[in-house]
């Protein structure tokens, strides 16, 4: 069944290598010039300088600053300087390259790999589509991709017609423990319609992506940038997204007993940076940086005290309030750098970064993607800001909101 754009590549492989060069390498670079034309040609040309022994797979990010962009024809340019296999990317409101990152000003950026040994599977869904699957099994034949080719996948969606949390169960259902890394693209956070790129063709919604499956390698870091306050507490009572009793109390006291500790500083903090942390392991005695799943404070019920958590609850679970800002979220990115493997080899890296970190959080351009390159670097690294971020936590996938999720290809 021919199940997914690029099949026909797929089919020509042997024993699932590339028809290219024979080792792995990787280029990316960053356009700004005014005309996107020229800057997709000019993004293309430096990577194809960089890859002698041809290009595999090519990702492409465009901002949504350019007057006349039209999506259909983003293949085609790189195609005339950087002929590739695979070629998936989407729009977004900045993007990232190197040690650079642009907001909110036109640019593009583009990653080349050259991946022998390494089995492409692009796949496109459109709503109707995404509406029909029910299981992560139909996912999976659906994709003709099985956990057994120990699959990793990058993908981008469009925010309005995917539901990403479903589309995340999805993949955890289908591919346990099989990592998830890209993001909602964030055109519309200038007002401009979602468009997704697979190979030659270009949509409006839906979401895509590609498997990466054979001698392929992803480590993967997810910063959610929260430091946490006040105690570990047990959830007592909740159903659905609503917390009604936590520890045996009304949540919102707690929270108020728990600002009310805090310092001056940290109290207008909670005003606007205020999180909940959901334990992964709930049998852990102590917990520390990486245990949590941050998710949103939603509301609450003054009159019962409940609060409204952006995830699903129930009883057992242990929650910590959480507060994000700079400096937190400086440490945590350092420090999940820090912990990752040194290991020998060519590498790549794709940083799906949010919206919502970026100039606005650190008062500065450049800082997670510079980060990134003091600790880790020099290495070739390609991504853009989100309206939602894929990655997991634990063995799980999950949707993040302000996060950087770092994808380091081997």
């Amino acid at each position: 069944m021919d199940s997914a754009p690029g099949s026909a590549y797929n089919e020509a492989m042997t024993n699932g290598a590339s028809a290219l060069g024979s080792r792995k390498a990787f280029a990316s670079s960053l356009s700004t010039q005014r005309d996107w034309r020229l800057a997709v040609q000019e993004a293309a040309r430096k990577v194809s300088a960089e890859l002698p022994g041809g290009c595999d797979l090519a990702m492409l990010f465009v901002t949504e600053l350019y007057p006349g962009l039209e999506p259909t024809t983003l293949s085609a340019l790189v195609e005339e300087f950087l002929p590739c296999r695979t070629l998936i990317g989407c729009n977004s409101s900045g993007v990232i390259a190197g040690g650079r990152e642009v907001e909110m000003e036109p640019a593009v950026t583009l990653m080349g790999m050259s991946l022998p040994g390494v089995r492409l599977t692009p796949f496109y869904l459109s709503p109707a589509e995404l509406a029909q699957l029910d299981s992560g099994e139909a996912l999976m034949r659906r994709l003709d991709i099985y956990p057994t080719e120990r699959p990793k996948f990058l993908a981008f969606a469009d925010p309005m017609t995917c539901d990403a949390e479903r589309w995340v169960r999805l993949f955890n259902d289908g591919y346990p423990g099989a990592p998830l890394i890209g993001g909602l693209a964030s055109g519309l956070a200038i007002g401009r319609p979602t468009w997704l790129l697979v190979n030659k063709e270009s949509y409006s919604e839906g979401a895509a992506g590609v498997a990466l499956s054979g001698d392929v390698d992803v480590e993967i870091v997810v910063a959610q940038g929260c430091r946490p306050i006040g105690a570990p507490l047990i959830v007592t009572r909740a159903e659905g997204h609503v917390l009604y009793e936590l520890g045996g109390k009304p949540p919102l006291e707690v929270l108020r007993e728990v600002i009310r500790g805090l310092s001056a500083a940290d109290q207008e903090l909670a005003r606007q940076s205020l999180f909940v942390g959901v334990a992964m392991d709930e049998y852990k005695d102590r917990f520390s940086r990486g245990d949590f799943l941050v998710r949103n404070l939603m509301g609450y019920d003054a009159e019962t005290g409940a609060l409204m958590i952006g995830t699903t609850l129930h009883a057992g679970q242990t929650l910590q309030f959480q507060l994000r800002d700079a400096r937190t979220s400086d440490e945590d990115l350092k420090a999940l750098l820090e912990g990752m493997k040194e290991e020998p080899g060519t590498r790549g890296a794709l940083l799906i970064s949010c919206c919502g970190r970026g100039r606005g959080l650190y008062g500065e351009a450049d800082h997670d993607s510079a980060v990134i390159q003091r600790l880790k670097g020099p290495l070739p690294l390609a991504g853009f800001f989100a309206n939602g971020e894929f990655g997991p936590v634990g063995r799980c996938n999950y949707i993040h909101g302000y996060t950087s999720s770092l994808a380091v290809i081997r």
